[in-house]
């Protein structure tokens, strides 16, 4: 620590003789912590020798550290003698929940929230050796009068949710606290002004090929003065022309406040940012200065892309840079933990979900670090991001407040990235569950009304994309599930937007090896009260919705089990996808199954494990979504010997390009013999569905019963293909 320190001392004293510019210090490495959850213990001030050493960023419990409530963090540092108008700012890009920030003794800021940046001005209490100090405090929601209906954290997901240890209505819902200086600290040196905050928003007034780009600079400055600000937009990702504004301004002295200068830079015939079903995901680098008649005063960056999105009136559908585009999405949450997150993962996600022929993920119910954005906007992925609200929450207007306030941040931090397409407000709000009534004697039907109403009116405040006020439970179509059969997923949707629908199935044995111990591997029996599901149950599988609402049979072993459910699974998902794909505009314009990957050792709703295995579900995802869709619907529910039964022929073209006089053809088999057999030839025009054929089959033996159907372009090669199978039972009497 000692040589760490040293040589970060030499490196800022040559750079700030050398370059009078700004500089930042990153502050990542071991920092000492100590238990904080007894108030009497001053973690300020007690010296460190039998303190545990913990990395930052980190989740404490990532690290190695299972802890809820509350820690001290201490780091020490040196610096060089500073020039009396360097401004001095500690600068944490996220701590989990509560921080309380000291320096050289004195107490100097107190934040709320996990996921938020903030800035802490340390001017006048930093000196040449430093002792920093930060309690961090993620508390434990008391389930007996908080959890999980009042809580007090927004913490969505993180802290409530049944994809997380223990379940979502058992007392270890909060097991595995995702407290922590989880996500990078700096320190910041500049000269007279510091620019905390750059917001981007496109600004289309003058249309598609003048676009312009509206740009907040929230900044602190010392003193009142002249300056000039320097704002240069160049190209990221691609090769192009650069954009450039310069103007005198007058800047305020702000204390210990920030205020903001607005500017718009003109880019006219600049390249958009398209998704990757579209076209190229261009990006632009912003770089903000503030100079004076010294030279550089401060600076700073950010990444941004122009992209116009609208939502249509009575479901037409959305419009990105005016092209319609039909939304095929899945609910993502990379980890509880955000540090284990890096965007090399991010980046290994996010390719698996375009190569399921997806187009966009619902960041379900938290706000993910940084990267996961960065990387989206990358790879031209669609992003739907909620506000970490789930369920329950205390119904005071204080709270509403503060929830407004971190909405707020959310927008204006994570706003930038073009990829993010759509805001969501509040999940599953209770006033909208009337459910909860039989699981909470303390719900009533106007909880939270308020506070939902207040974070969609934040939301509003953003007009550069869509707002969905809220995420209702009649937008999620668990039939198959936790209510209904499967075949209601072929019924008429009843919303334009589906967020949620899927099933649980178990990962590959490897991985659930893993996850359960061998003794406890299988139970005696499939009663859901039976003690060996216990583990289970802790690791999200829900017994009761498995065996006697899906009816899933468990098989004679291990093996068939594990393909049992995945195959139901599979057979859920494709079946709701290409059903909603049918449904297209008619009113489907967007769906998100539910959920991608499973988020740490569990048995959950997610088509890939929490290795990165692919289940049966992600392939049967990879077919319902490809772009040209032969879709195959199975009107009649029971497929009977002898007895007549139909099926009807659809196809679903997301493209762009036509599929200029195309042939289709089908074929319907038992034990490889042909029933029926047929083809046809048909331009399937851009964004359409069209419906190509009825069929009447009657099935000769009972067996397994096979429909292919593929679509082939004029140079006779196959462009899509889909499949389908039922079995055949003896007619009743």
């Amino acid at each position: 620590m000692k040589r760490y320190t040293v040589t970060v001392l030499l490196f800022l004293s040559a750079f700030t003789q050398a370059h009078p510019t700004p500089v930042s210090w990153s502050l990542a490495g071991q920092w000492r912590v100590h238990d904080a959850n007894q108030a009497e213990f001053d973690g300020v001030r007690a010296p460190v020798g039998d303190w545990r050493k913990l990395t930052v960023p980190a989740n404490w419990y990532s690290a190695g550290y299972d802890h809820q409530g509350a820690m001290w963090y201490r780091h020490d540092f040196t610096l060089p003698a500073l020039a009396p108008d360097t401004l001095a700012t500690l600068v944490f890009d996220g701590v989990d929940y509560y921080a309380d920030v000291s320096l050289n003794g004195q107490h100097l800021a107190r934040h709320e929230g996990y996921f938020q940046r903030f800035a802490v001005d340390i001017t006048d209490t930093v000196r040449r050796h430093n002792r920093l100090a930060v309690r961090v405090d993620s508390p434990y929601e008391d389930p007996k009068t908080l959890w999980p209906l009042h809580k007090v954290l927004i913490k969505g997901v993180l802290n409530q949710h049944d994809t997380r240890p223990g379940g979502a209505w058992s007392p270890h819902g909060q097991d595995a606290n995702s407290g922590g200086i989880w996500s990078p600290v700096r320190l910041h040196l500049s000269r007279g002004a510091v620019i905390d905050e750059i917001i981007l928003r496109p600004d289309w007034q003058n249309g598609l090929a003048n676009p312009a780009l509206r740009a907040q600079i929230r900044y602190r400055a010392r003193k009142s003065g002249p300056a000039t600000l320097k704002l240069l937009a160049e190209p990221a990702n691609f090769s192009g022309r650069a954009f450039r504004l310069e103007q005198a301004v007058t800047l305020n002295a702000t204390g210990g406040e920030t205020t903001t200068i607005t500017v718009t830079l003109p880019m006219a015939g600049a390249k958009l940012w398209w998704p990757a079903s579209l076209g190229k995901p261009n990006l632009y680098q912003v770089r903000v200065t503030l100079a004076d008649d010294r030279g550089v005063m401060d600076s700073a960056k950010s990444r941004t892309g122009l992209r116009k999105v609208e939502e249509q009136t009575d479901n037409r559908g959305w419009l990105i840079n005016e092209k319609r585009l039909f939304i095929k999405g899945t609910n993502y949450i990379g980890s509880p933990w955000l540090s284990t997150m890096n965007a090399e993962k991010y980046r290994r996600d996010l390719r698996m979900v375009l190569a399921m022929n997806a187009n966009a993920i619902r960041v379900h119910g938290h706000v993910a670090n940084r990267p996961l954005y960065q990387v989206a906007d990358e790879l031209g992925l669609m992003l739907w991001q909620d506000v970490p609200l789930q369920w329950g929450y205390d119904d005071s207007a204080a709270f509403a407040d503060n929830a407004a306030r971190q909405t707020r941040e959310m927008v204006e931090q994570f706003g930038n990235s073009p990829s993010i397409i759509v805001w969501g407000g509040h999940n599953e709000p209770p006033w909208n569950s009337p459910w909860m009534e039989k699981r909470f004697p303390d719900w009533h039907k106007n909880l939270n009304q308020t506070l939902t109403a207040r974070v969609a009116d934040t939301l509003a405040e953003d007009n550069s994309r869509i707002v969905h006020r809220f995420s209702a439970v009649e937008e999620h179509y668990w039939q198959g599930w936790y209510f209904g059969v499967m075949r209601d997923l072929l019924a008429p949707a009843k919303t334009g937007i589906i967020t949620e629908f899927g099933a649980q199935a178990l990962p590959r044995l490897a991985t659930l090896k893993t996850i359960i111990p061998a003794s406890l591997l299988w139970p005696a029996t499939t009663a859901a009260d039976d003690p060996g599901w216990v583990k289970w149950k802790y690791h999200n599988f829900q017994p009761f919705q498995t065996f006697k609402f899906a009816n899933i049979p468990r098989g004679e072993n291990l093996q068939t089990f594990i393909d049992n459910t995945q195959q139901y699974q599979a057979q859920l998902v494709a079946m709701a996808a290409e059903s909603y794909r049918r449904q297209r505009y008619k009113p489907v314009t967007a769906l998100f199954q539910f959920m991608f990957v499973e988020t740490w050792p569990s048995i959950n709703w997610g088509v890939v494990d929490y290795l990165r295995h692919p289940k049966a579900g992600y392939y049967a995802l990879q077919k319902a979504y490809q772009p040209l869709l032969p879709s195959i619907e199975p009107v009649s529910a029971q497929w009977q010997r002898g007895k007549p039964a139909t099926l009807r022929l659809w196809a679903v073209n997301d493209t762009y390009t036509p599929c200029n006089d195309c042939t289709l053809k089908w074929q319907v088999t038992q034990d490889d013999r042909p029933l029926t057999a047929a083809h046809a030839r048909q331009t399937l025009n851009v964004d359409s569905v069209v419906q190509i054929a009825d069929l009447t089959v009657t099935p000769d033996s009972t067996g397994v019963l096979k429909v292919s159907y593929q679509i082939f372009d004029t140079q006779g090669k196959i462009v899509a293909e889909n499949d389908w199978q039922t079995e055949v039972i003896e007619a009743a009497n």
